[in-house]
């Protein structure tokens, strides 16, 4: 048996080399493992059987040849080896940072300037291509209705998204967490449909739902999120995991506003129409939206 009370990735891949040949069903579990790695502690055995197309015996039968007794000793050595990816609250984080006399402004917008600049490194390094391809595939179709949630702060990253998308194409709709209105809201759910999910820090009961509902229903889900270790990892197609760690109080969006632009920039350079841009002017003209000083005619 697997002696430690941890499960690292590597150490995980060192117990499956021991195995010799997979069968068919090992080797989508064991690739479907290696993939959602961090997201597993929020996996139920039922959440992996399904998503990994295994049945719970075939999982039961693998994790014992690599060591374990069954699937909750796994989740729990894979659980307390994640707790450091876990987000503290931000009171937490600003008790550990406060009370430092020697700090001045210029040295925290120094520091802050520099932190900000490394998540842009990070990002341009990390960033799978072709998932933000396929992401914009799924933009430029307009033959796939769009929805758009983001709880709690994540809700300005989806508004911003939704507000730009507009240019581009008109069958977008902005959920919001309020469940009395929710329902209406996702009637006739299709399988051509794409939810995209802003979930930043913790994660809200209600938009993992609505996540949960589009997987139901066989629709597309794209998640944009600043957390490897996430609940909505098993209901989704894409996933982005932005980084966003300044050491500061609050864990920064700042490169999640990036995306938002950087996905609306490559749908314009990658699609072959105008989009709304031109209704949008001439509508913003006749109703004198941006005028300088409203008037009625």
């Amino acid at each position: 048996m697997y002696k430690k009370n941890t499960l690292s990735l590597d150490e995980y891949n060192s117990l499956t080399l021991n195995m010799g040949d997979l069968t068919e069903s090992e080797c989508r579990l064991n690739e479907y493992i290696n993939k959602h790695f961090n997201e597993l502690p929020y996996h139920g055995i039922v959440d992996l059987s399904q998503n990994a197309m295994v049945s719970k015996a075939t999982i039961g039968r693998f994790l014992n040849k690599i060591g374990f007794t069954g699937y909750a000793a796994f989740r729990k050595a894979l659980d307390i080896t994640l707790s450091k990816n876990k987000l503290s609250a931000p009171f937490e984080k600003n008790i550990k940072l406060r009370n430092n006399p020697s700090i001045t402004t210029e040295s925290i917008v120094t520091d802050f300037t520099h932190k900000v600049a490394e998540l842009f490194n990070q990002f341009k390094n990390n960033i799978d291509i072709e998932s933000l391809d396929a992401f914009i595939d799924l933009v430029l179709n307009n033959q796939r209705h769009i929805y758009v949630v983001g709880p709690s702060s994540s809700h300005a990253m989806a508004t911003h998204f939704c507000t730009l998308l507009k240019y581009f194409r008109s069958d977008i709709t902005l959920l919001l967490t309020d469940i009395s209105e929710l329902p209406k809201c996702l009637l006739n759910i299709e399988e051509e449909d794409v939810l995209i999910v802003f979930s930043y820090y913790r994660f809200n009961r209600v938009a993992l739902n609505i996540a949960k509902w589009f997987r139901k229903k066989n629709a597309v889900v794209v998640l944009v999120t600043n957390s490897e270790a996430n609940p909505y990892g098993k209901f989704c197609d894409l996933q982005f995991v932005l980084p966003s760690d300044v050491q500061s109080i609050f864990q920064s969006r700042i490169l999640g506003f990036f995306f938002i632009e950087l996905i609306l920039h490559l749908a314009y350079e990658k699609g072959d129409s105008e989009g709304n841009f031109a209704q949008l002017e001439e509508l913003f003209v006749f109703f004198e939206t941006f005028s300088a000083s409203a008037h009625n005619t």
